[in-house]
């Protein structure tokens, strides 16, 4: 579900994008960061960012898997279009930077952000979302399961991973990619995309349990929990940037 307005010429865009997310953002980077661990509750703030945030001394609650070198290069908070940002380049080795959460997926289903994409070229953008899940999966009984190993071991425990996608095409919004076989607990879901609506500010909101539902519907989404939420950079590819603002989980 999210915001599918035409592109606004520039400088309407900013007025209507960037100056009320600022506000809000303004306003968030007055409390200081703390770990989402609450079961239920009716908003988890995950990014703002904060000031001062950098990979170098995260904030408790946060970790980094994957090359720690290549996050400390590709992260760092900036003021993109008068919007603080997180802004994250992919480099030569992947790289995840996630945030532990305690969130039961019914509970508080609906993803917002808002997100500023370069120009990438064919394919997906090598910045997505990622999302891990626990506790729905038939196979395992809803038991702790061990993390991924494909995508890295530092990660909290999960069983399922969506990744939320820029496409290299409009006309791929929507899209939920099946299972591979090196990858069978992953899906990708493409939320946006084209070049353009690159350079742009957007808002988006998505309902992960609908999502989720598409993307497992032989699991047991009652008994789901969302334990992490981050980024992930692709390595290898060609460096792109991705400005990440105002990430929350809501009811």
């Amino acid at each position: 579900m999210s915001d599918r307005r035409r592109p606004h010429p520039a400088g309407r865009r900013f007025l209507i994008l960037a100056l009320p997310l600022a506000a809000a953002l303004a306003v968030a980077a007055c409390e200081a960061p703390r770990a989402v661990h609450a079961e239920a509750a009716d908003n988890l703030d995950i990014l703002a960012p904060l000031p001062g945030f950098t990979p170098a001394r995260l904030p408790a609650g946060w970790l980094i898997d994957g090359a720690a070198e290549a996050a400390r290069e590709g992260i760092i908070v900036v003021e993109e279009g008068g919007v603080p940002a997180l802004k994250v380049v992919n480099g030569k080795q992947g790289f995840v930077l996630a945030r532990r959460t305690r969130a039961v997926l019914l509970a508080t289903p609906y993803l917002s952000w808002a997100w500023n994409v370069e120009s990438h070229g064919a394919g997906l953008h090598p910045i997505n979302l990622v999302i891990g899940f626990l506790g729905g999966g038939r196979e395992n009984g809803g038991r702790e399961s061990r993390p991924l190993t494909w995508l890295g071991k530092a990660l909290p425990p999960h069983d399922r991973i969506l990744a939320i996608a820029w496409g290299d095409s409009a006309l791929n919004r929507g899209s939920l990619t099946p299972a591979s076989a090196d990858k069978p607990g992953m899906r990708r879901y493409v939320a946006r995309g084209g070049r353009e609506n690159s350079g742009s500010w957007w808002l988006e909101t998505v309902d992960l349990s609908q999502i989720y539902s598409r993307a497992w519907p032989g699991d047991d989404i009652g008994r789901t929990r969302v334990t992490f939420i981050g980024l992930a950079a692709a390595g290898g590819r060609s460096p792109a940037a991705a400005h990440i603002s105002g990430l929350k989980l809501s009811r």
